[in-house]
């Protein structure tokens, strides 16, 4: 890891006439070789005022101890309005980018920025704490350097600031109100541009994100490498949902319903719907018929699902057959549909029914929406949506209903504080 010092010059530099001892520049410079950091370059920003000391600290720099050729020292000159005004935070601001912009030119994965808060005028000064604060600076150590005559003994001439824990606080903030939003891609993007990502938290954050998508398999894959760590719970979950457990996968629908009535996607939330209804319909319709005849997985099936349920199953064909959905026969070929699902959950006199044909209005509803490309920005009857999947999966058999997306969210949100005080050590 090689460093990348970057500075301002003052009036100090490279050696002050007042008190004879180093500047700051020179003094940052000798800690460095001190514990042996590899210098790639050195930075020096100068005003019209401060050209000769640019000058001078150039050349001291390429004598003993440091010898650094003089290819290794640029200088640069800063905007004239900075060097007409050098107390403007703002110009300050924009001549110690423009630096940082050049050091990333020449700057690898693996370097560090060095920053000197301690030359130049105040604003000059107080310009790189303010890079490095807003996360413009992600790779850099903070620099000051006290002056000899108000060293203490216990004190170190030179040590670091790291002022950038402000921002990773504020970026821990920011991610949290992604996790309440369940904005899962976008708290990996803050993470991993923050600097406090760890790779089980971003294979939790990328966990969540396939997950809520529904791509079951790439969520199992995503904490794979950190299985031991992340816990049986989040495992056991994706397991069941890769490999296609009915009952999870219903859950799983209903789950999503509320992240999208949480975030006032309400097509979204009607799709949700759907597909709880249909997953349950599907479910209960193979229970009742137990294989005699199986459902078909395949078109080229269809066919002898058909046949077979009117030799096996006479007395349903011929219900199916009498029945009447929205006063139209039902179609009786290819694969079962919604209203032939539903047909057969009623003559199963499963104790869901009447839920059920509630909420196949609702699927109706959320097929208006969809083939006739209508929006939809309220959705009065949300709430008694949830209320009815909720008496579905208590007709099921299931009661405990906490969003295992509310618990991850707080596990990461733990996980991430945790990681973040231990930096603060």
């Amino acid at each position: 890891m090689a460093s990348i010092v970057l500075s301002f010059v003052g009036q100090q530099d490279p050696v002050s006439d007042t008190t004879q001892e180093d500047g700051s520049i020179v003094s940052l410079m000798r800690h460095l070789v001190a514990i042996k950091q590899p210098i790639k370059q050195v930075l020096l920003l100068y005003t019209t005022g401060t050209q000769v000391q640019a000058e001078l600290t150039q050349g001291w720099l390429m004598d003993a101890p440091f010898q650094l050729p003089q290819a290794a020292i640029a200088l640069f000159p800063v905007d004239p309005l900075l060097s007409a005004d050098p107390v403007n935070l703002l110009l300050a601001v924009q001549a110690a980018r423009a630096g940082v912009m050049a050091a990333r030119t020449i700057a690898t994965p693996q370097d560090t920025l060095d920053l000197n808060a301690s030359s130049g005028t105040p604003v000059m000064k107080s310009a790189w704490g303010l890079l490095q604060a807003a996360g413009y600076v992600p790779k850099s150590r903070l620099w000051q350097v006290r002056n000899p005559k108000e060293q203490l003994p216990d004190q170190d001439r030179v040590f670091q600031s790291n002022v950038a824990i402000v921002r990773q606080e504020f970026d821990v903030r920011v991610i949290a109100q992604q996790l309440r939003d369940y904005n899962y891609n976008g708290a990996l993007v803050t993470l991993r541009n923050s600097g406090l990502g760890t790779p089980l938290l971003e294979a939790l954050l990328e966990y969540g994100h396939c997950r809520l998508s529904l791509d079951f398999q790439r969520a199992q894959g995503a904490i794979a490498p950190t299985k031991a760590d992340v816990g049986d719970r989040w495992w056991s979950e994706i397991q069941a949902l890769a490999q296609r457990d009915r009952i999870a996968l219903v859950q799983e629908a209903y789950f999503n319903a509320i992240v999208e009535l949480k975030n006032r996607k309400f097509s979204d939330f009607l799709v949700r719907v759907s597909q709880f209804h249909e997953q349950v319909l599907h479910g209960l319709a193979a229970q009742y018929l137990a294989g005699r005849p199986a459902l078909p997985e395949r078109f080229e099936e269809t066919h002898t699902f058909w046949q077979t349920l009117a030799h096996t199953r006479p007395d349903l064909d011929h219900f199916l057959q009498d029945y009447r959905y929205r006063g139209y026969c039902l179609r009786r070929e290819g694969f079962p549909s919604r209203p032939v699902m539903q047909a057969i959950v009623e003559y199963a006199q499963h104790p869901t029914v009447a839920a059920l044909r509630v909420m196949n209005d609702l699927c109706t509803q959320r097929n208006r929406y969809i083939h006739y490309f209508e929006g939809i920005s309220e959705l009065a009857e949300a709430e008694n949506t949830l209320q009815t999947m909720r008496q579905v999966l208590a007709g099921l058999g299931l009661h405990d209903l906490t969003n295992p997306f509310n618990v991850l969210n707080q596990e990461i949100t733990q996980r991430l504080e945790a990681h973040l005080a231990e930096g603060e050590g």
